[in-house]
C-alpha cells in the first residue's frame, strides 16, 4: 500500500511539474533516473548582483534568498517546504553566464542541507532568463544527494542592463528537486 501511495504521489508530482514549470525552464531540467526523493514545485527567490549584470559578461558575486513549498516528500520526513540562502560568484551578464555557489536549505522539519552548486544562465527564445543550478548536498540532511534548482529570473527593469551599474537584483519563481 505504501509503495502504491508513493507511486501515485510521484506521478502527481511529475504531472504538476510539467504543468507548473515554465516551458522555457523545462528544456533544461536535468533528467532524473529513478524516483525523486523530494520535489518542491512552488517557490520564489530574489537575487542581488555586485557588480550589476550588463550585456557584457564580467566577474560578479551574488547573494540570494527564497522559499519553496508544495513539496512532494518521499523521504518520510514530512517536509512541506524550505527557506534558502545562496552566495556565489561567476562570470555573468544579462544574457548568459556560468556560476558556482553554496546554498543552504532550511527544511520545514527543522533540519538543514548545505549544497555546493554550479550552473548556467541562459536566455530562452521567449526572452525569459533561466538559471539552472545543479549540486550535491555536502553536509546536513540528505548528504550525498543531488539537488537541481531551476530559477526563472524576472526583472521589472531590463533597461538596467544598458547602464554601467547594471541590473543589481532580479527574482522570480523557483523549483527544487532532490534525488538520491
Amino acid at each position: 500500500m505504501l509503495r502504491r501511495t508513493r507511486r501515485v504521489i510521484f506521478g502527481l508530482g511529475l504531472v504538476l511539474g510539467s504543468v507548473l514549470v515554465a516551458p522555457s525552464a523545462q528544456a533544461h531540467t536535468v533528467p532524473v533516473v529513478g524516483l525523486a526523493d523530494l520535489t518542491c514545485l512552488v517557490g520564489s527567490q530574489t537575487g542581488h548582483y555586485q557588480p550589476g549584470l550588463t550585456f557584457t559578461p564580467r566577474p560578479t558575486s551574488f547573494t540570494g534568498q527564497g522559499s519553496v513549498s508544495g513539496c512532494v516528500d518521499l523521504t518520510g520526513h514530512g517536509i512541506t517546504g524550505a527557506s534558502f540562502t545562496t552566495q556565489g560568484s561567476g562570470t555573468a551578464s544579462c544574457l548568459t553566464g556560468t556560476v558556482s555557489s553554496r546554498t543552504t536549505y532550511y527544511w520545514s522539519d527543522g533540519r538543514s542541507s548545505a549544497v555546493r552548486n554550479t550552473g548556467a544562465i541562459e536566455v530562452k527564445p521567449n526572452g525569459i532568463t533561466v538559471l539552472v543550478l545543479t549540486g550535491t548536498v555536502e553536509s546536513g540532511e540528505f548528504t550525498g544527494a543531488t539537488v537541481v534548482q531551476t530559477k526563472t529570473l524576472l526583472s521589472t527593469d531590463l533597461t538596467a542592463c544598458l547602464t554601467p551599474q547594471g541590473l543589481t537584483s532580479a527574482g522570480g519563481p523557483v523549483t527544487v528537486t532532490l534525488t538520491p
